[in-house]
């Protein structure tokens, strides 16, 4: 979720990433509406638990403020938990990774405010440590990226985080075996192309991205095509 910073507007290269508070708001109640209840990655996937009839994970990258300003709210009316994965870092800084493809730098939440999100149930996971594509870096580099961000977690908030995002769900064989060494129990993708939906990894699960310039049918059309996704361990 991104929205235009307090006192003025930022201009993105992609606004179809982007969502207003809402809509955000009207999705997260329609699915409250008919009967969704969230869960964490670990519960879907490392933990044998009963799961609700309507299970859901929500994900959302980078850690921008404004998940925290506009998201958490929505979220804690409907009842919802997340999981959030974060640049080690940035944290309390700017998201100015992606300054050379035009896209705007965004104020980050803090260790204090991720820290009572995870107080409160929410689930913080790694999104390495300086948001460079793996594809980009050597295998020692995206290694290092890894166990960084690995470690600055468990410094920062009393627990290694169990599940990783891949920067901008690009990511290689090698990458998915790095992050198995490096103790993740799993790592998330995207889905590129619809036939992703046909088969999925727990070291590339595949995410539904949902865009903030598409109605509500498409919104419910995506994640009716979502479902039931078959895992290989």
């Amino acid at each position: 979720m991104k929205s235009p910073p307090q006192g003025g507007t930022v201009k993105s290269q992609s606004p179809q990433l982007e969502i207003t508070p809402e809509l955000f708001q009207r999705q997260m109640e329609w699915l409250k509406r008919r009967g969704y209840q969230t869960v964490s990655l670990k519960q879907a996937l490392g933990t044998p638990v009963e799961l609700p009839a309507r299970p859901l994970v929500l994900t959302f990258d980078d850690g921008t403020l404004d998940f925290w300003q506009h998201a958490r709210p929505v979220l804690a009316a409907c009842g919802f938990r997340a999981t959030l994965f974060v640049v080690t870092g940035y944290v309390g800084g700017q998201s100015d990774w992606d300054r050379d493809l035009g896209e705007p730098a965004r104020p980050l939440m803090s260790w204090g405010q991720l820290a009572e999100l995870q107080r409160g149930g929410f689930e913080i996971g790694s999104h390495t440590h300086s948001h460079r594509p793996l594809t980009e870096l050597s295998e020692d580099e995206a290694r290092s990226e890894l166990v960084q961000s690995r470690r600055l977690l468990k410094r920062e908030l009393g627990a290694a985080p169990e599940f990783l995002a891949y920067p901008r769900g690009f990511y290689r064989p090698e990458h998915m075996r790095l992050a198995r060494a490096a103790g993740y129990l799993g790592a998330c993708a995207v889905i590129l192309r619809w036939r992703d939906l046909l088969r999925c990894d727990a070291f590339a699960l595949r995410r539904m991205p949902i865009k903030g310039n598409e109605p509500m049918s498409r919104f419910k059309l995506r994640l009716r095509l979502s479902r039931a996704v078959p895992l290989v361990a």
